[in-house]
C-alpha cells in the first residue's frame, strides 16, 4: 500500500527537526494524541512546544518557501520549526514572526539581493534556534515580571 507523500514529508520533517534540536543540546519528546505541537524540546530544563512544518516552495520564486500557520493561536506553540526537504535545512520562528496565516522565508544570501529586498527579506540564515529561544525566554521573563509586579500591589 502506498503512503501519502505529504504525510511522509511531514514525518521526515519531524525527524529532521528532532535531530537538529538534539544537535543543539536539547532533549526531545514526541507528543501522543491531539496537540497543537509535535515536539517538546527540553533545553536546560526549559520546555518549549515546537510545531514542525514542512516548508513548501513557491513556484514563482524558487528561492522562497512558506509554512502555513493559520490554525494556531498565540500561546499554543512556543516555536515553529520549518524544514526545507530539498535543502535539508531547518529554520525556527516564533508566533510573533509567523503572523496569522503563513510565514515566508528566503533562501538567498543577503549579498545576492538588492539593497531594498535585503532589508525586508526574512532570510533562512537569520531564523536560527538560538534567535527563537532567546525571544521566547525574554518574552516569558517579561510576563513573569509583570505578573510579580501585579501580585505585589
Amino acid at each position: 500500500m502506498s503512503r501519502n507523500r505529504g504525510h511522509v514529508d511531514g514525518e521526515v520533517a519531524e525527524f529532521a527537526v528532532a535531530a537538529d534540536l538534539v544537535r543543539k543540546d536539547c532533549r526531545v519528546s514526541y507528543t501522543h494524541g491531539l496537540y497543537k505541537y509535535d515536539l517538546v524540546a527540553d533545553r536546560d530544563d526549559e520546555l518549549l512546544r515546537v510545531q514542525v512544518k514542512k516548508a513548501n516552495q513557491l513556484t514563482e520564486s524558487p528561492w522562497k518557501y512558506r509554512i502555513f500557520t493559520e490554525r494556531y493561536e498565540e500561546g499554543q506553540v512556543d516555536i515553529f520549526a520549518g524544514y526545507i526537504v530539498d535543502l535539508d535545512e531547518v529554520f525556527y520562528a516564533t508566533y510573533d514572526d509567523v503572523g496569522a496565516t503563513e510565514f515566508r522565508i528566503n533562501t538567498k544570501q543577503r549579498d545576492d539581493l538588492s539593497e531594498s529586498n535585503a532589508a525586508r527579506a526574512k532570510l533562512l540564515e537569520e531564523y536560527t534556534f538560538e534567535r527563537a529561544i532567546e525571544f521566547v525566554l525574554d518574552t516569558e521573563d517579561s510576563s513573569d515580571k509583570r505578573d510579580e509586579e501585579t501580585s505585589d500591589r
